[in-house]
């Protein structure tokens, strides 16, 4: 039976996390605070607790291209290194996580005047594929025949285009994938809880043994209000963007910020689908900017991705935020420029902003240069890498990192971690199936059909071994096999589960995150009532509670939009 992970779940952690001593805490349930958890629960040995201080993966983790990628353009840069580690997490993620992360082919669209020839792109291609073990359907081909590019890319722009390149990378849910790994701790013995606010230090550790240092800090349950102490034997922050919040706190911060925010906002646009209608042989695109070369500027690389439900997801820009990092949205010139250089690519459709499905926009955690001070590692800081280091007070800070490459430094992690608490090191990360591998549920189901209107194949690459849970929830009560509308493949027992399975704690979380009906045409504005008064009934939530959590979703979304 598919363990629990809901409200019921969050409250009896909270309780443990307020009398019992952990050997980690870990701050931040992004996806690197995420892989750490998972990392240390399947070590053993080790009583470990992460809080989140809003949903998990509502940050930066839930605001990505959407992809696990070694970063082709920085095989251009001759970043050889990362761009094999990359390749390597590629493969473990698709190992590990089947049913999240799946190959696409990423057309590189190769026009007159772009920065690199197409022969070049072509020979990069192909040492790109071979940086890691990939099936033999993974090819990297160029292609010159315009007629050809159509058919599979759909009604691009062709007079000045030379060809394209066709390399393979995957696609991901990131918000998916975080709650994955999340669970997967949990069901190893993790203290998990979202909605859970670091506050502050309560007491400047022990300086004396490293080894008898206890932490206190102060925390706050930010559905209730109500505040309390967690202790620790060691805290880790992997906060992304927000880490220096936490530095501040630190009794051995020096007024030095560890983090740069400039060129760290990124903002993505969902429109209808804008390549090949159908979902059969989709390929994302690549393409080099032309904006900033009319201003004398270099062109940046942006993709054109295939979405859920018809839609495209295109993204990303670089730009500095000008807002505080949980207030980060599309501003009118950024989403001005995405839709100039998709409109270049596909100049058959009408793209203007009336098209707009939704948008949304992330903080990355860049790393400042040269902004260590003595008792930090003496490594330099360096964008886009990830840094783990401690401050003097022996608070473990985790800088950069990326969605691709959180195991690995997941891993890199644990391996101090355990040296600080004592324990023998036993890393499984890279064998042990994430808990929606088709595998372990496929086979044992295979006698028990759920009603007609339900996709059971889709519920099991989606849910893993949840599936059943849900199929329970229809044995029970077989109105919850009903879709809650026709435009979309959701049911009724898969918002049930959100909550069960999935701690699921607001309407938010469940539309924007859980099941990205936000990302559809409507973004569930009109769905928002229904579903609402669906989980009130079925978590005793009272009129105004419901109501409150309609406005809540829908002020969120005009605010997200206002730009659009």
């Amino acid at each position: 039976m598919p363990t629990e992970f809901s409200a019921r779940t969050r409250s009896e952690n909270i309780k443990i996390l307020k009398s019992q001593l952990l050997d980690v805490l870990v701050i931040g349930g992004g996806i690197v605070g995420a892989g750490v958890i998972r990392d240390l629960a399947l070590n053993g040995g080790i009583k470990a607790g992460l809080i989140e201080q809003s949903d998990f993966a509502s940050g930066t983790s839930s605001t990505t291209s959407q992809l696990i990628h070694g970063g082709f353009r920085y095989l251009l840069k001759r970043d050889i290194d990362l761009v094999k580690k990359s390749r390597q997490e590629r493969e473990t993620l698709r190992r590990i996580a089947p049913n999240l992360v799946k190959p696409i082919p990423l057309a590189l669209l190769c026009y007159k005047g772009d920065p690199y020839p197409l022969t070049g792109m072509q020979l990069f291609a192909h040492y790109y594929n071979r940086l890691s073990k990939v099936d033999k359907a993974e090819k990297s081909i160029a292609i010159r025949d315009s007629q050809k590019i159509q058919h599979l890319l759909g009604s691009i722009d062709t007079s000045t285009l030379k060809g394209c390149v066709v390399l393979w990378d995957s696609t991901v849910d990131d918000a998916r994938l975080t709650l994955a790994t999340l669970k997967d701790a949990h069901r190893h013995g993790a203290i998990i809880s979202n909605y859970v606010r670091f506050l502050d230090f309560v007491n400047p550790p022990d300086t004396g043994n490293s080894g008898n240092r206890t932490y206190k800090i102060a925390a706050e349950d930010v559905t209730s209000g109500q505040r309390f102490e967690i202790s620790a034997r060691k805290i880790v922050s992997a906060t992304g963007p927000w880490s220096d919040h936490v530095w501040r706190k630190d009794p051995s911060y020096d007024g030095v910020p560890r983090l740069a925010t400039k060129n760290a906002k990124g903002i993505h646009i969902i429109l209808p689908r804008c390549g090949k209608e159908d979902d059969s042989g989709m390929y994302g695109l690549i393409t080099f900017t032309r904006s900033e070369r009319q201003h004398g500027g270099k062109s940046r690389v942006i993709f054109i991705l295939p979405g859920a439900y018809n839609t495209s997801i295109v993204g990303t820009t670089e730009t500095t935020p000008e807002e505080e990092l949980s207030s980060v949205r599309p501003s009118a010139d950024e989403v001005a420029y995405l839709l100039s250089e998709t409109q270049r690519i596909f100049p058959e459709k009408t793209l203007n902003n009336n098209i707009i499905i939704g948008g949304y926009a992330g903080t990355r955690p860049l790393i400042a240069a040269n902004r260590h001070r003595r008792g930090f590692a003496k490594t330099d800081f360096v964008s886009r890498e990830h840094l783990i280091t401690e401050s003097p007070s022996g608070v473990m800070y985790l800088y950069g990192g990326k969605l691709t490459t959180h195991r690995q430094m997941a891993e890199e992690t644990v391996n101090l971690l355990a040296q600080s608490v004592n324990v023998r090191r036993h890393c499984k990360t890279d064998i042990q199936p994430l808990p929606n591998a088709v595998g372990e549920v496929a086979s044992t189901d295979q006698n028990h059909d759920l009603q007609s209107n339900t996709n059971k194949e889709r519920l099991i690459k989606r849910y893993g071994e949840g599936h059943r849970a849900i199929r329970d929830f229809i044995s029970e009560d077989p109105t919850l096999a009903e879709p809650i509308t026709p435009s979309l493949p959701f049911i009724k027992a898969e918002l049930l589960y959100a909550c069960w399975g999935e701690m699921a704690m607001t309407l938010d979380d469940l539309l924007w995150r859980r099941t990205r009906i936000g990302w559809t045409p409507g973004q569930g504005l009109d769905l928002a009532p229904q579903i609402a008064q669906f989980l009130g009934e079925k978590n005793n939530w009272d009129q105004a509670r419901i109501t409150a959590e309609v406005e809540t979703y829908r002020e969120r979304i005009r605010w997200l939009n206002s730009n659009l």
